[in-house]
């Protein structure tokens, strides 16, 4: 495997601490640590199994639309409530590439889609990771394969279509053993206390960052866009 597919858990805890001391001084979150944090999080799932890492391949499109969301409009503010409230002034909080015509009434936009929702589906993310996380921390018999399914049915599974759950059940089907798990996450030859310690760290610099994320959506009434 090409190193740079190699999960890093060191990058991941950068990536976070970035974010959220950016929070701190700006009351924001930034688009690139946000997205490359998903792009550096997808590598544990590619390392773990095609399937899983099929199962979840739209976080690496979401995280793409979210640094070209902040790119695009890098001039008028640096973080990501700045682009959703610009998207409220401007009415494309809805688009997807797929509604823009019926919702514009132009062809200005085709293929524009909304930092707005396509965060509502991240932070979703970040709830599937919690739970699965926390679960592989507190039942340390349970198997990786029903903690991916058991998070997933919680966390995703409300908001996904009848042929996407039985897609996500043959991806748990296919899940690794904890130990596989904790030699990706850690890195080979550690103990499993030392993977317990870093999924510790991981969830510790996660939880704001999710937090804060639903506290601007509950408080704007975000969490219905379609």
């Amino acid at each position: 495997m090409d190193q740079n597919d190699r999960y890093d858990n060191e990058i991941i805890l950068k990536l976070l601490t970035d974010a959220n001391q950016f929070f701190e001084q700006n009351r924001d979150y930034p688009p690139y640590q946000i997205g490359e944090f998903l792009v550096e999080f997808c590598k544990l799932f590619k390392q773990l199994g095609k399937l899983l890492y099929f199962a979840f391949s739209d976080v690496i499109e979401k995280a793409q639309i979210i640094k070209d969301r902040g790119n695009e409009y890098n001039e008028q503010t640096k973080g990501i409530y700045g682009v959703i409230q610009i998207e409220k002034q401007k009415g494309l909080m809805e688009l997807n590439g797929e509604n823009n015509k019926e919702i514009l009434k132009n062809k200005t936009l085709a293929n524009y889609q909304s930092m707005a929702r396509t965060m509502l589906r991240i932070i979703r993310f970040f709830n599937y990771l919690k739970i699965m996380f926390i679960d592989v921390d507190t039942n340390r018999n349970k198997k990786f394969s029903d903690i991916c399914s058991d998070a997933y049915n919680e966390a995703l599974a409300p908001y996904h279509t009848f042929m996407v759950r039985n897609a996500a059940k043959a991806a748990w089907l296919a899940a690794p053993s904890r130990t596989k798990v904790f030699e990706t996450f850690v890195g080979p030859n550690q103990t499993d206390e030392a993977a317990y310690v870093a999924i510790k760290k991981f969830v510790n610099a996660l939880e704001p960052i999710r937090l804060n994320f639903w506290d601007y959506y509950n408080t704007n009434k975000l969490t219905n866009l379609p």
